[in-house]
């Protein structure tokens, strides 16, 4: 099977330049960061995810989306989050977004 990813502009994808973290085996005793374009709920859904990962995760720590740059405006194009992250001792990112 041949799967070929498009750009939404029409432009082919240069795959060679995807940097891609590598995946995390546990979450527990890790940080993980919220970022949230605030269209949506996100202070309804943050506080979910967050109370489902204690469960399975209970070491595991959040740096909120409420201390992280958000907002579409904030987060759109903003290539100092991930100094942000690190800054912060994040592990792993969720981004929500919705429209």
């Amino acid at each position: 099977m041949e799967l070929r990813v498009f750009e939404p502009c029409g432009v082919d994808l240069d795959q060679s330049k995807a940097q891609h973290a590598t995946r995390l085996d546990d979450l527990n005793g890790k940080t993980i960061g919220e970022i949230s374009n605030r269209l949506w709920e996100s202070d309804l859904i943050f506080p979910l995810i967050r109370s489902i990962l204690k469960e399975r995760y209970p070491d595991i720590k959040f740096v909120t989306f409420d201390e992280f740059p958000n907002g579409a405006d904030a987060i759109m194009d903003n290539e100092e989050i991930g100094d942000f992250a690190l800054a912060k001792g994040v592990d792993a990112v969720i981004g929500a977004s919705a429209a």
